[in-house]
């Protein structure tokens, strides 16, 4: 089935180089995208695992908290 989507500019080029860096056409990377996506169960928009924030491929930092900030020293004698 033939879909049109309109996209910006931006995100039109950004994932025309992710598609390209995977080997793929931007339709088939988009086909596996929306395959992953609709396989995962329905979480309440917005919302995301543990599991997925730790696999997540956005680049963003994630840091698990720490109770307090000195390093912990572990005595394996």
């Amino acid at each position: 089935m033939n879909v049109t989507l309109k996209l910006e500019d931006d995100l039109c080029k950004d994932a025309r180089h992710k598609a390209v860096d995977a080997g793929m056409s931007l339709a088939g990377w988009i086909t596996e995208l929306l395959k992953r996506e609709l396989s995962k169960p329905n979480l309440p928009l917005g919302t995301e695992s543990l599991l997925d924030m730790l696999g997540s491929e956005d680049e963003r930092d994630f840091e698990f908290p720490r109770s307090d900030d000195s390093s912990r020293k572990v005595d394996f004698s």
